[in-house]
Formats: C-alpha cells, sequence, structure tokens
C-alpha cells in the first residue's frame, strides 16, 4: 500500500513538474514572439531569452482592433532586477550608447501612450472619455513637449509620480527614436495628441535605477 501511494505522490510531482515546464515554455514562447514582431534592430538589446525572475508585458501578439477615433501603439516591456556587478556593467554599457538620458524632474518629455478620448456607439460620439491626468498628458505633447518621444510606463510594480510614470529613482536612457513608419499600415493609427513630426515613429531604450537596481527594456512603435 505504501509502494502504492508513493508511486502516486511520484506521478503526481511528475505531472506538476511537467505542467510548469509547459507554462514556462508557453511564455517564453510568448516573448520571442513579441520581440520578432519588430525589425531586429529595434529589439537588439533585449536579451535573446527571457531571462529567469524577470517579467514581461507586451500587446502584439494579441489581434488588432483598430477603432475609430482610437490611437494605439506596439509595445513591449521587460523588467528585471540584478545584482550590483552585473547591474552596474550593464548601467555602464547604457550609458555609453544612450542617445539622451532624462532625468525624473524632465518635463520635456514627448509622451506616447494608447488614447480613445471619443468614441463611437452605434452611430453616436461620446467625447471626454479619457481620465483628466491623460487629457493633462495630451495636451502636453502638443503645446510644451520638446523631448524625445519615451512611452508612458504603466508597471504596477514601479509606478510613481514622475510624468513618464515611473518612481523617482529611474533614469530613461533613450537609445534611439526616429519619425517614420516602422511596422505595416494596418498596424498603424493617426493620433491628435502627437506632433506632425511624431505621428509616426519608435522609441526604443532602457529605464535603469540605481536605487532598486532595475532595468526596464522597452521598445514602442505607433
Amino acid at each position: 500500500m505504501r509502494n502504492i501511494i508513493l508511486s502516486f505522490f511520484l506521478i503526481i510531482t511528475f505531472a506538476a513538474g511537467c505542467q510548469n515546464v509547459d507554462i514556462k515554455k508557453q511564455i517564453q514562447e510568448s516573448y520571442k514572439k513579441s520581440i520578432n514582431f519588430f525589425s531586429t534592430d529595434l529589439v537588439n538589446y533585449f536579451p535573446a531569452e527571457l531571462p529567469d525572475s524577470s517579467e514581461f508585458s507586451t500587446n502584439v501578439i494579441k489581434e488588432y482592433n483598430l477603432a475609430k477615433f482610437c490611437f494605439g501603439t506596439s509595445k513591449t516591456m521587460l523588467w528585471k532586477h540584478y545584482q550590483d556587478k552585473k547591474y552596474f556593467i550593464l548601467k555602464s554599457h547604457y550609458d555609453s550608447l544612450a542617445n539622451v538620458v532624462y532625468l525624473p524632474s524632465d518635463t520635456t518629455l514627448l509622451l506616447v501612450f494608447s488614447y480613445c478620448d471619443k468614441l463611437e456607439v452605434e452611430g453616436k460620439i461620446h467625447e471626454n472619455q479619457e481620465p483628466p491626468e491623460r487629457q493633462k498628458l495630451a495636451r502636453h505633447n502638443v503645446t510644451t513637449a520638446m523631448g524625445l518621444p519615451v512611452p508612458l510606463f504603466e508597471i504596477d510594480e514601479y509606478k510613481g509620480n514622475t510624468m513618464y510614470g515611473l518612481t523617482d529613482d529611474f533614469k530613461l536612457y533613450v537609445l534611439d527614436a526616429q519619425p517614420g513608419k516602422y511596422i505595416k499600415d494596418k498596424y498603424l493609427q493617426e493620433c491628435e495628441y502627437l506632433p506632425e513630426k511624431w505621428k509616426h515613429g519608435y522609441s526604443k531604450g532602457v529605464a535603469l535605477s540605481d536605487e532598486k537596481k532595475v532595468v526596464v527594456y522597452w521598445v514602442v512603435v505607433w
């Protein structure tokens, strides 16, 4: 009887282990799919494999539904905490590559984020659908912003009061940002809250926190 119970326990343990392996494999495949959506030169600084103890978010592996009057972006982000030595090696590397470094206090940033302030439902237009905070950022983009475009970060774990949405220990290292079309037209929408030069384009870079030893990799195309 004891052998039967032991065998059953081993089978359950093995099955659970296989399930965990399958889940990890699915997550890894989703990450690779999200990276492969973009041209190689836009994501060549991202880890080739999803690192252990990291998280990522993406919207490019979902079906697109481009709603009238709404604006969306194609983006992938990965964030990971590193040990001190590895973190500062990475920081030194990105210091040398960065086009521009933005501090938490910088208010010249051009922020790129999904925006849907107007909706059409059954032929009727509904306006002022976005909260005041996002409407304010949209106005900032067309009246005040002079910097390069960066994403509005919406990572709950590191949510803060900086203009770009992270805690104030993060600096933004913009590796590159260019206007133009860099994905297929079927994924693109016009946006009223972006300056004419930046109606379409891309931004890529990393956000670094010396305090937390965290690197947030980003790429966003619109």
